[in-house]
């Protein structure tokens, strides 16, 4: 089984690079990974102008993959850029990191606690939210403390403290880790501190982790969106959004 992961950013170390090898260290026996990442964007997604400029290029490389023979694709941002357009234009699956992590979280609580970054993506989190009808289930998005690429495990005890504060005050039952590529299992080592604090099981839920997890799963029972939802264009439109 081929996974490939669209890394919606230029190429870089910081991202691209670490999003690859985080891939990797769970994808598990019998699947390949490939990371690519885009040739005209932004160096990180931290904005809606960001993930609308990333759009056109995960499209493109969706389309790419699917001529390559690779079995799935996942979109490495909880904004999920060009979701929809790029299920459009394939038949093969398609995961948005997001979409797979929020409604995993649907699933293991009844109110969950985004972390993103910084708080000036805090509207922009809850558009994702709403996006798939799951506002009655954000308990509160909070903040890491540090942009995309100065997220490391120097904010972990941060991340820790603002994590048992939205258990007691915001009724938060679960976590999304809204942003990763942390070069280490933040989630986890989330997730571990806040059973020693509380004593129960808390998950804290890594968006790469699930989104390849769901990718695997349609690949393995044969499933893929639905061309009743995704009906492929009509005009391939190549001369606007995928010129070389």
């Amino acid at each position: 089984m081929h996974i490939r992961v669209i890394v919606p950013v230029l190429d870089s170390k910081e991202l691209v690079g670490k999003a690859e090898a985080e891939y990797r260290s769970f994808a598990g026996e019998g699947v390949e990974i490939s990371a690519v990442p885009l040739r005209r964007g932004t160096n990180s997604i931290e904005a809606e102008f960001d993930s609308a400029l990333a759009a056109p290029e995960v499209m493109r490389l969706a389309r790419e993959a699917e001529a390559d023979g690779v079995d799935a694709c996942t979109i490495a941002c909880f904004t999920d850029p060009g979701l929809a357009g790029a299920r459009e234009l394939v038949s093969i699956p398609i995961v948005g990191e997001g979409e797979a992590a929020l409604h995993m979280a649907a699933m293991l609580s009844n109110r969950f606690t985004v972390f993103i970054t910084e708080k000036p993506l805090f509207p922009l989190i809850r558009r994702v939210v709403a996006r798939y009808g799951l506002e009655r289930n954000l308990a509160s998005v909070r903040a890491a403390g540090a942009s995309v690429l100065a997220l490391d495990e120097s904010c972990l005890a941060h991340i820790i403290a603002e994590s048992i504060d939205a258990v007691e005050r915001d009724g938060a039952e679960a976590f999304v880790m809204g942003c990763t590529g942390t070069g280490f299992d933040m989630a986890q080592a989330v997730e571990e501190a806040l059973h020693r604090h509380f004593g129960v099981a808390i998950p804290v839920i890594d968006p790469g982790k699930v989104a390849l997890h769901f990718a695997r799963a349609m690949v393995a029972t044969g499933l893929r969106p639905s061309k009743l939802a995704y009906p492929t264009p009509a005009f391939a439109r190549d001369e606007y959004a995928f010129a070389s």
